[in-house]
């Protein structure tokens, strides 16, 4: 079918060839006019001519006028000070009007692009039954009358009055408030906007329907105006058509080649039959109306992924021209992809099969889906959440690590971002100062630079022009990052623009609302691509298809709430009183994508049609309403509807390995050497759960656990408890070799409160808050609460301890460093450090000769205390293992090598969850209490000896964990695939 812009050209190269100087063709968009000239040359077969005048329709009602457009933000501070006048000591200050302003500047440009008389509008509650009965002008009446027809039912204003009370509730109080200043604000603001010489688009269409209603006296630039391609006219549209048809200078061609346009209430053509009705075309173009239009075939798919349309979109495109369908891919201006979602877009361009030379992207890449904006966006909410405490700035943690992980600005400043993280983590800040911070990396010091006053717009400006600044000169000349100097340089650009409208019109407004305007500005730009416009495989965003017509058709996300869009309407007009006075609602905006769909799919010969059909939170990704009319309201439409599936190869899930190569075991060598890394009590019990574990954490050096926790973990209360009890006993001790603990003294502790919590606070400040030793700072919210739990298993550890005193305290984190011997060939390092040593007398009898030495194991959580066998202790699939006695039998072990003791040794643990109800339990083994390692040690060595043998066997692998409950807390799950529950 030959396009519709091609068939209005040919009708005019045909009869008005030589006298298209003369004319103008208006067109929904630029893209349109710029192939109509493209077909309008075609169509003339070489002869000469002078080509017309192409223009939009905004061109068009600008040119009535000398005044230009006023940019948003004049428009937006001009308001608010006409509002500030006009309100008196009752004015909000900006940073609450800019929400709403923004609205009334929609809503006033809607009055005036429908020709609505503000004076009748805005009228307030008390005049409303005055002037009810006459609320549209004969003429607007007239006009909807016959537009609309029977199809649009205007209702009456009533239907919004009636719902206030007579006794207007306190929000409807709010409401009339402003709307009773509407009126006069209106007719302020337009005046203002023209002593200043600017209009905003709505003004421009105003003045055009009044220039052209003055008469025929005004000379016209131009013979004839031909509006081609239109759908949904506006009230001002309608008039500047009637107008101009009257003075006999205008014809206008309607796109009508679809059946669903002459389908009963299909939203499609909701307006098309009144506008060929009223606006007829002067040449009769056969093929713009056909009597029995019909469908395309449709092949229409759902994939299960988002991005994975484009890939299919992309292996369409390589059928399409093996077939043929596509002749020429590098001119393929017969090819279009059209992505209502613009995310896609960059997927989509990765996709395109690379035997299309030439590439034409109509639509822009958003400015927010680059590497700066993002950047720039963390760097907002770290400045938003900042606070100030002493007079010094700090900055949360979590905002830190976005901003300093993000991957921009890990490629400015690697070593400083790095070292800012690492501080993070291992000082436990959660709020970092800026002298620190400038301290730590000073070239980062411009980013974490405080804006203290925020009360005004300069130094928050100045902040974000020496950021974008410092940022261009890092990507200047940077090929690969041209998008992102784009970025940059709009951003400078719009910084400016904000503080020139600023100081132009003496707006004050608070350092968040500035930074507000400025990412709405932002967010709203995009970059416009340069290339051939009729050139090239087409990829496009929906409206701007408007008029245009492909041979080839791909489009992306065809599911509800994408295609079409999600209307929301934010204006202060009710729905109601829009209906009323003929103004724009969202069912008129459903009307332009439905007649986008249908007129664009009407002259394609190949169509594929792709939605996501994946179901996605608890919801099904609804197919759009689009596809569903095909499916079930035209069954002449020939449609192809299938799922698309990715094929893959199911096979069962083998466990990751590790082989033990060359590299590795020269790693493994390290902990044999002397004075190289050592093994501990922990580091085997890790092996024993996940080997593969311990070589990711122990071998190779890898720690991912590097959050900052905003609440005391049990690792970090275990440490506190070990240290404080650890401390109130050395102090006891002091330089002595060892010490005796009486009832008495263990009574003094218990008694003495103050001395409990001036330790367990000193060593809160210091594990927790990383304040400098001895800190005695008080202890708020959750700190505090711990701190009373400590001291609470501290009285409970002293009392049960009166049951076994007196006793000698030897040491308390006894350090053991040393080389264990594993087999003839291989010896390892090895490093303990040992909770408690201590002497008790089990007979009673206090005195030399008479003791038992005990290694004692604090435990906060709630380990075992009994075992039957060694498999409780080295099984890895054994439920509960017994972790805690296997560190305890390796202590022993290890003080006795370290100092040549040979005598009995009793292992204890003190499970403080217990202490209140079950004291100071012994180990048993096999339901025998185990006042004496010995026993066991040979079989516990064996074991123990065995399982380090293994680690350092190069003919076994390291693997993962048989039982997944061991991953439940490790952090490299995500690296294995594992998800325990």
């Amino acid at each position: 079918m030959i396009p519709f812009l091609r068939q209005v050209a040919r009708a005019y190269a045909a009869n008005e060839l030589g006298n298209l100087q003369d004319y103008c063709f208006v067109f929904p968009n630029k893209r349109s006019g710029v192939f109509f000239t493209h077909y309008l040359a075609l169509e003339a077969a070489g002869k000469p001519f002078l080509m017309p005048e192409i223009a939009t329709i905004a061109e068009v009602t600008r040119s009535f006028s000398a005044l230009t457009e006023a940019p948003r933000l004049d428009q937006l501070f001009i308001l608010y000070n006409e509002y500030r006048e006009l309100s008196g000591e009752n004015v909000a200050d900006f940073d609450r009007f800019l929400f709403w302003g923004e609205m009334l500047l929609n809503d006033f440009n809607d009055v005036d692009l429908y020709l609505v008389d503000p004076h009748k509008l805005f009228v307030n509650l008390q005049r409303f039954r005055e002037v009810s009965a006459n609320y549209l002008t004969e003429e607007q009446t007239e006009i909807i009358n016959r537009y609309w027809g029977e199809k649009f039912v205007h209702s009456s204003p009533d239907e919004f009055w009636n719902h206030i009370h007579s006794t207007p509730t306190p929000l409807e109080n709010k409401f009339l408030q402003l709307w009773e200043v509407l009126d006069e604000l209106f007719e302020r603001f337009h005046k203002r906007l023209l002593d200043n010489g600017m209009a905003t688009r709505g003004m421009f269409a105003r003045n055009a329907v009044n220039l052209l209603s003055k008469g025929r006296d005004r000379k016209l630039p131009f013979s004839r105006y031909i509006f081609v391609g239109f759908n949904v006219l506006t009230l001002s549209e309608i008039k500047i058509f009637e107008k101009l048809q009257a003075r006999g200078c205008a014809d206008f061609y309607w796109d009508m080649a679809s059946p669903a346009f002459s389908a009963k209430g299909n939203r499609a053509s909701l307006f098309m039959q009144q506008n060929v009705g009223c606006f007829p075309s002067l040449y009769d173009l056969g093929e713009l109306y056909p009597e029995n239009p019909g469908f395309p075939k449709i092949h229409i798919t759902g994939v299960p992924s988002a991005f994975g349309q484009t890939k299919l979109a992309g292996q369409q495109l390589d059928r399409w021209i093996a077939s043929g369908a596509v002749t020429d891919t590098a001119d393929a201006i017969d090819t279009a992809v059209v992505l209502p979602d613009e995310s896609l877009f960059i997927p989509m361009v990765h996709a395109v099969p690379p035997s299309f030379s030439a590439l034409n992207v109509t639509m822009g890449f958003p400015l927010k889906n680059t590497a700066v904006s993002s950047l720039m966006s963390a760097i907002v909410n770290l400045h938003l959440r900042s606070s100030r405490s002493r007079g010094e700035w700090s900055f949360f943690y979590e905002d830190m690590r976005a901003v300093l992980t993000h991957p921009m600005l890990q490629s400015y400043a690697p070593e400083g971002c790095n070292a800012l993280l690492r501080l993070m983590v291992e000082r436990r800040l959660y709020m970092v100062s800026a002298a620190l911070i400038a301290e730590t990396a000073p070239a980062l010091a411009f980013i974490f630079t405080p804006v203290t006053d925020t009360n005004g717009i300069d130094e928050v400006h100045d902040y974000f022009f020496r950021l974008a600044s410092t940022l261009r000169e890092f990507t200047a000349g940077d090929k690969e990052r041209m998008i992102e100097n784009y970025f940059l340089d709009t951003y400078l650009i719009e910084l400016e623009n904000i503080r020139r409208a600023c100081r132009n019109w003496k707006i004050s407004m608070k350092d968040t609302t500035f930074i507000q305007l400025l990412q709405s500005t932002i967010s709203s730009a995009s970059i416009r691509f340069t290339g051939e416009p009729l050139k090239g495989l087409q990829v496009m965003g929906v409206l701007e298809t408007r008029a245009l017509d492909f041979d080839n058709l791909i489009i992306l996300s065809m599911n509800e709430r994408v295609f079409p869009r999600k209307q929301y309407s934010r204006s202060f007009i009710p729905d109601s009183l829009r209906r009323s006075y003929g103004m724009a609602t969202t069912e008129l905006q459903e009307s332009i994508f439905a007649y986008s769909f249908y007129r664009l799919i009407s002259r394609a010969t190949n169509v594929r049609l792709f939605y996501d059909a994946r179901t996605l939170s608890g919801k099904n990704s609804e197919i759009s309403r689009y596809i569903a009319q095909l499916l079930y309201l035209f069954p002449e439409c020939e449609v192809d509807h299938d799922l698309a599936s990715f094929s893959s190869v199911i096979s069962e899930e083998a466990g990751l390995t590790v082989e033990k190569t060359p590299e590795i075991m020269a790693k493994l060598k390290e902990f044999t050497v002397e004075g190289g890394r050592t093994l501990s009590a922990s580091s085997i019990n890790g092996y024993i759960n996940c080997p593969l574990s311990f070589y990711l954490k122990r071998v190779c050096g890898l720690d991912l656990d590097e959050e900052v926790m905003d609440y005391m973990d049990s690792g970090t209360y275990g440490d506190i408890m070990h240290a404080a009890a650890e401390r109130l006993y050395k102090e006891l001790r002091g330089s002595r070799q060892e010490v005796k603990i009486t009832s008495e003294i263990l009574d003094s502790f218990i008694k003495d409160e103050i001395k409990l919590d001036t330790v367990i606070t000193e060593l809160i400040n210091e594990k927790y808050n990383r304040y400098p030793a001895g800190d005695r700072t008080p202890l708020v919210g959750e700190c505090k609460v711990l701190a009373r739990v400590m001291k609470h298993f501290l009285i409970l550890m002293f009392r049960a301890e009166k049951g076994i005193a007196p006793f000698d305290f030897i040491d308390g984190e006894h350090k053991v460093r040393g080389t264990m011997r594993i087999t003839d060939s291989l010896s390892v390092n090895i490093y303990q450090i040992i909770d408690r040593i201590d002497r008790v007398y089990p007979s009673g009898r206090y005195g030399e000769g008479l003791g038992l030495l005990r290694i004692v194991d604090y435990k906060t959580g709630g380990d075992l205390t009994e075992f039957k066998d060694m498999d409780e202790l080295f099984d890895p699939e054994m439920k509960d293992r017994r972790k805690a006695i296997l560190q305890l039998l390796f202590y022993c072990n290890a003080y006795a090598q370290q100092t040549g003791y040979d005598g009995a040794i009793r292992p204890q643990i003190y499970p403080f969850r217990t202490l209140s109800t079950s004291g100071l339990p012994p180990l048993k083994y096999s339901g025998e209490a185990l006042d004496d390692y010995r026993p066991v040690n040979e079989e516990f060595m064996e074991r123990f000896r065995s399982t380090i043998a293994e680690i350092f066997n190069p003919d076994i692998p390291f693997t993962q964990a048989l039982k997944e409950d061991s991953c439940t807390f490790c952090s490299f799950k995500a690296i294995c695939r594992r998800n325990p529950q």
